[in-house]
């Protein structure tokens, strides 16, 4: 079992005895969360990776933070015990929220998005949990009207993302910016089309940081006194 698995199973198990704890009904942990979105070439996860190294060294919260990326989400979402069991931590006001939001994003929708639906399922399942940080999967936009979040944006010089995406994939810096560029666009017009979602709109974010600007510490740090200073993380 990785680090990232251990963490992942001991949340769901923190979460059923806070459910347990609270009968079900009006109470709410109301932990914080992080969505992270970030422009194609962005180091998204390394920071998410960072934040939850320093807030659980730090700060020992419970349940350990987890940082979720595509990979990890699309995990989760395979495992269907474990998805089940993450549903089965949620208290009946948690579980309406979800089905409200599930039935006002997809009702309109085609079948062929029934994994859009799954996804957003998982994403709004561990923000109403809290102590997650989400990296892109328009995480964003789904979980901005939940409680405790805190609304992160990566963006950065597409000629500084496509040098270092040319020399992670050793390809040259015209193939990256192409690739850049293509992924860009499919991203965005995914956002639009399916969640009405302006990735680009300043007003969907709390913090935005210039990551040609600083290094991974440095972001991972800034993204953390943010929250502090909304007051989403105690010292």
């Amino acid at each position: 079992m990785t680090v990232l698995d251990k963490y992942m199973t001991g949340q769901v198990i923190y979460w059923k005895k806070q459910k347990e704890q609270i009968k079900d009904t009006d109470k709410a942990n109301h932990l914080p969360f992080i969505t992270i979105s970030r422009e194609y070439g962005c180091c998204g996860f390394m920071v998410a990776t960072r934040i939850i190294e320093i807030i659980n060294e730090k700060y020992k919260s419970e349940p350990p933070w987890v940082a979720y990326d595509k990979k990890l989400l699309e995990q989760l979402m395979a495992d269907t015990g474990l998805s089940e069991s993450l549903l089965e931590t949620l208290t009946g006001k948690a579980r309406n929220k979800l089905t409200d939001l599930i039935q006002t994003t997809f009702s309109s929708f085609p079948s062929q998005v029934a994994i859009h639906k799954k996804l957003t399922e998982t994403i709004t399942m561990l923000a109403l949990q809290g102590n997650v940080v989400i990296v892109g999967r328009g995480s964003n936009m789904i979980t901005n009207k939940t409680a405790g979040g805190f609304h992160v944006r990566l963006v950065a010089p597409e000629k500084y993302r496509a040098e270092k995406f040319a020399k992670a994939k050793n390809i040259s810096k015209a193939e990256a910016i192409k690739f850049i560029q293509e992924r860009s666009k499919q991203r965005e017009e995914y956002m639009k089309e399916f969640l009405k979602f302006d990735l680009r709109d300043p007003n969907n974010y709390d913090l935005i940081l210039n990551d040609s600007h600083f290094s991974v510490e440095q972001l991972a740090r800034l993204i953390i006194e943010g929250m502090i200073i909304k007051g989403l993380l105690i010292k």
